[in-house]
């Protein structure tokens, strides 16, 4: 019993059939994106004012670099899930860039806890603000090289009493007890 119980914790989420059509869909995604913007020219995506606002996205790029990206998981409900981070907003508007990033963060589930860990470097402890309700988190840092922000939903309501967090090489994690 012990050994069944053992290969099915050993088992590797990516052998699951359900996972291989979940990648499917997220290769069909990419190639639907490429396509479109294969397409599409700077006037299609800033306006008739396009050569302007480019030169205006590059003095912005001078100053603080763009940064967008997505990490991918598996929740607990065994569905996969795209978390974006960065400082540009992907909701299809002309790119704005933020002071801030949004960390890389990864939030797991366990029976009777929820944890945060969240990628923060170039920070120091002391620059590091955490917010904690019973259904979300916030991170923010202000130091003089770098500015982070970004707003967690937690699967599940925790105690705000049993916030525990570590900080080490600029990886913060944050261990919360579930209510």
């Amino acid at each position: 019993m012990a050994d069944e119980d053992d290969r099915r914790k050993r088992k590797r989420w990516w052998d699951d059939e359900s996972t291989d059509a979940q990648f499917e869909a997220l290769q069909r995604m990419f190639e639907e994106i490429m396509k479109m913007f294969s397409d599409v020219t700077p006037e299609d995506m800033f306006g008739p004012d396009a050569q302007h606002q480019l030169e205006e996205i590059f003095k912005q790029l001078q100053k603080n670099p763009m940064v967008w990206g997505f990490s991918a998981g598996i929740g607990p409900d065994g569905k996969m899930r795209l978390n974006p981070f960065g400082n540009l907003s992907p909701d299809g508007s002309p790119p704005v860039v933020r002071d801030e990033r949004e960390p890389l963060i990864d939030v797991m589930e366990q029976d009777d806890a929820v944890i945060i860990i969240a990628e923060l470097p170039g920070v120091k402890k002391d620059e590091i603000n955490v917010k904690v309700t019973d259904y979300s988190v916030t991170i923010q840092v202000e130091s003089t090289n770098r500015k982070y922000a970004k707003d967690i939903d937690l699967p599940a309501p925790v105690d705000i009493d049993s916030v525990k967090t570590s900080y080490n090489n600029g990886i913060l994690e944050i261990q919360l007890q579930k209510r």
